[in-house]
């Protein structure tokens, strides 16, 4: 997770619990929505939960909707549009983080940003938010490397 991904989050904790927690089963959607979950998107689920500071209870919750994820439509009805662009960045960095965006990914987060009425520019500001992140990442670990 990068510096760039805690100011997201950061924001994410202004949300009350109940929205915190709709917000990771529509990401646990959107990881689900190719039909398989891999360990990466896990992992980033898992990482979010950790960073917004939900409860274990309900991280444990979370966790047996990764193989039985839930309707996203009725999670994404809880969050309020003053947060749904974040929403939409967390979840497209969900669908990227296991190196490629999955077709059935993109016609979800689509779905997603038509329900929220958010303006087609949301979602590509969202992929070019991620593509820059994931870069970054990428420049640091080559200077490491």
């Amino acid at each position: 997770m990068t510096w760039r991904d805690s100011v997201l989050l950061s924001t994410v904790l202004d949300l009350p619990v109940e929205q915190r927690h709709a917000l990771l089963e529509v990401l646990v959607a959107v990881a689900a929505a190719d039909g398989a979950i891999v360990a990466e998107e896990a992992a980033c689920v898992e990482s979010i939960m950790g960073a917004v500071m939900l409860h274990p209870e309900a991280r444990a919750g979370l966790r047996n909707q990764l193989t039985d994820p839930p309707l996203w439509s009725a999670s994404l009805a809880e969050i309020d549009r003053k947060h749904a662009r974040i929403m939409v960045y967390l979840a497209a960095y969900v669908a990227a983080v296991d190196g490629e965006y999955d077709e059935a990914e993109v016609r979800l987060l689509r779905q997603m940003c038509e329900a929220l009425d958010l303006k087609k520019k949301v979602l590509k500001d969202a992929f070019a938010w991620v593509e820059s992140g994931l870069n970054w990442m990428a420049s640091l670990h080559e200077e490491t490397g």
